[in-house]
């Protein structure tokens, strides 16, 4: 039994590892270059801030509201690229993309709780940390670029 325990964890690490990609790769001007980049490391961002707020938010609630806010803030910019990507109505944009983080989250926490057994912390020898830190450049990039928008 302790054999088929440790075979399956070994089979169901890599699929994490397949739908779980570092977003802190990139540069913000790929993002800005490419539509279907843009939407994958918005949705990588919304799904990534939504599963540290499920983990958090029992026991750090003013701080789950933080990454909360920035989900919600993300959300709307990634159905926006998927509409235009798949050239879909909203409505159409809006079903997709909420599946899309839901499952995306989930991945998310299912590798952050296993890490957590194995390192006794969610961030600790991944690259969780970095991608929070890269998700709220872009965040800011994007606050500052519709700041200037309305100055105009």
């Amino acid at each position: 039994m302790k054999k088929l325990i440790i075979i399956f964890f070994f089979i169901l690490t890599p699929l994490y590892a397949e739908k779980i990609e570092r977003l802190g790769f990139y540069n913000l001007q790929e993002i800005l270059e490419d539509d279907t980049l843009t939407y994958k490391i918005i949705k990588g961002c919304v799904s990534l801030n939504s599963a540290v707020t499920e983990i958090i938010k029992d026991e750090h609630p003013d701080l789950a509201n933080e990454f909360f806010k920035s989900a919600n803030y993300l959300y709307p910019f990634g159905i926006l690229v998927l509409k235009k990507i798949k050239n879909t109505s909203r409505e159409g944009a809006e079903k997709e993309f909420f599946l899309s983080v839901d499952s995306l989250t989930n991945d998310y926490m299912s590798f952050m709780r296993q890490n957590g057994v194995i390192n006794q912390s969610f961030f600790k020898g991944t690259f969780i940390g970095d991608d929070l830190n890269f998700c709220n450049e872009i965040r800011a990039a994007i606050e500052t670029t519709i700041s200037e928008t309305k100055k105009k």
